[in-house]
């Protein structure tokens, strides 16, 4: 017996339009803006030109990594060697600041950026305060020895002199480690970052130290939300690439949006209705490649 093809294409199409009409329909919430690395679509990642790019977009944090040197400074840049986003070569945690700030930064992106410097917390700190917020990760931690409680030193000098304590946010994806900085740095607001989801025992067992969680943005739901919004948690997603991403993001209302680039596409109901075509043509990219 032959089976008909149209009642199915019918549910499919019908489907599809009851989904683009209830993306329609979910309200935008407001977010905070987050520079991921700086402006770093616009200037090189982690120096203090994406920095100030940041600044001149109107964002409202800048997010930066942290490392620390040979010689126990904390040193603003991403990966543990430096190849990548320098001249140089070698490992942070085998090179002093000296070596380091000889290092050519800007040039690997263009040459508008050349001898920009791998700059020093304390530098950007220094800089920027007052200027813009500052959401700083701590990278790979558990292997620096000494980095937390540097770190956790370094903020707590600067919330004695009357900056305001909530500009300034630290996060990791070391739980151990930002239990640690939380007990030594009470006043500075404490996150962790996340590749998986968490359950309900973990949400209640990280807020004693978490005021906030940065989620991939692939994880994200909008349960998963209203669940960590019952413990207080503030919700942040990393790292929005494509224009459309914000609005999903807002629709599923997390609090902080970190993205290399500002948000240029209007809330319009013109740009509403055509997001799901530019999903599809992502995902087709995806299939071929």
């Amino acid at each position: 017996m032959r089976v008909s093809k149209k009642p199915f294409l019918f549910s499919v199409i019908t489907g599809l339009l009851l989904m683009t009409f209830s993306y329609f329909f979910q309200p935008l919430m407001s977010f905070q803006s987050i520079a991921h690395r700086g402006a770093s679509a616009y200037a090189p990642e982690n120096t203090m030109a994406s920095f100030e790019k940041a600044v001149d977009l109107g964002f409202d944090y800048i997010e930066m990594d942290v490392r620390f040197s040979k010689d126990g400074h904390l040193v603003v840049i991403h990966d543990a060697d430096v190849q990548r986003t320098t001249d140089g070569e070698g490992l942070i945690a085998d090179m002093t600041v000296n070596e380091i700030k000889e290092l050519d930064a800007g040039s690997w992106f263009s040459s508008a950026f050349e001898g920009e410097e791998v700059p020093l917390l304390n530098e950007v700190i220094n800089h920027f305060r007052g200027k813009i917020g500052l959401l700083i990760e701590m990278k790979a931690p558990e292997n620096y020895p000494g980095m937390t409680e540097a770190l956790a030193d370094m903020l707590s000098g600067y919330t004695q002199d009357g900056q305001p304590v909530k500009s300034i946010k630290v996060q990791s994806f070391h739980v151990n480690e930002m239990k640690k900085f939380h007990q030594l740095a009470p006043d500075i607001p404490a996150g962790i970052l996340l590749s998986k989801q968490l359950d309900m025992f973990h949400l209640a067992s990280y807020r004693q130290f978490a005021s906030f969680l940065s989620v991939h943005h692939l994880l994200l739901s909008k349960s998963f939300i209203t669940q960590a919004e019952l413990f207080g948690y503030d919700i942040y997603t990393w790292t929005i690439k494509k224009q459309y991403q914000f609005a999903d993001m807002q629709r599923l209302g997390v609090h902080g949006i970190i993205s290399d680039e500002e948000k240029r596409m209007p809330d319009s109901r013109l740009y509403a209705l055509i997001t799901p075509f530019l999903k599809g043509q992502d995902f087709l990219k995806t299939l071929l490649t």
